[in-house]
């Protein structure tokens, strides 16, 4: 047998070793009740975030087996985070029902994860994070909560679910009420699941303005007949 014959059976054999220890990896099943939930601090983003951010499955196991930590958080945010922030919310959910933090990743006045889904209309995803325990009334810097984004994008569905869990209804994004975005969007059917969650119909804005006032001046009349037999007034 030559040196070299030698040589590339050497070379076939490691060859062999390598891909038998990658399938075997790859196969690898992935306990998820054994996966390491311990909050962290990195300087920079994990292969589960850049693969939590990019939708790729694959890549997320392939870094829960090698031991990446589902709540390290990076200056960018944390997988789950980032996950959500990117609209990969079944990914989200995915990393929130194996141990994800709700709110890590999230920084103050920025959009909460609850607000996010909410904006989406991420109707599982909006109940299992009020499972979890968030802040249902968190705003932002801009006034902005989870019943406010919900509202804005008309989610009827959302709105329900976040009213049934009690949030608060009184907020107003942009000094107008929700209500009045509604009233303004000439939308009967929200604004009178707004008034019968509790909407204040005679809130005013900087300018002095009601939701009454606003309806009739846009001359929506079922809206002025539905707020005056709610007590709003001019």
């Amino acid at each position: 047998m030559t040196f070299v014959l030698v040589r590339r059976l050497i070379i076939l054999f490691l060859a062999v070793l390598v891909l038998a220890s990658c399938a075997t990896q790859a196969d690898k099943a992935l306990n998820l009740d054994a996966l390491d939930k311990r909050s962290a601090t990195v300087d920079s983003m994990t292969s589960l975030m850049q693969a939590a951010s990019s939708g790729k499955v694959s890549q997320m196991k392939q870094a829960l087996l090698n031991g990446d930590l589902i709540n390290a958080e990076s200056e960018q945010g944390s997988a789950f985070s980032l996950a959500l922030k990117a609209g990969k919310f079944a990914i989200a959910e995915f990393l929130l029902g194996i141990g994800a933090l709700p709110s890590q990743g999230f920084k103050p006045g920025q959009a909460s994860a609850l607000m996010i889904a909410a904006e989406s209309g991420q109707n599982s995803l909006v109940k299992k994070l009020i499972l979890k325990g968030v802040d249902i009334d968190y705003q932002d810097s801009q006034g902005f909560s989870a019943i406010a984004t919900a509202t804005l994008n008309r989610h009827l569905t959302t709105m329900k679910i976040l009213i049934n869990a009690g949030v608060e209804v009184n907020v107003a994004p942009e000094g107008k009420s929700i209500l009045q975005h509604m009233v303004i969007d000439n939308n009967p059917l929200l604004v009178q699941l707004l008034i019968k969650a509790g909407a204040d119909v005679n809130f005013r804005t900087e300018s002095g303005e009601t939701a009454l006032k606003m309806a009739r001046r846009a001359g929506y009349y079922d809206l002025d007949l539905m707020l005056v037999q709610a007590g709003g007034r001019l």
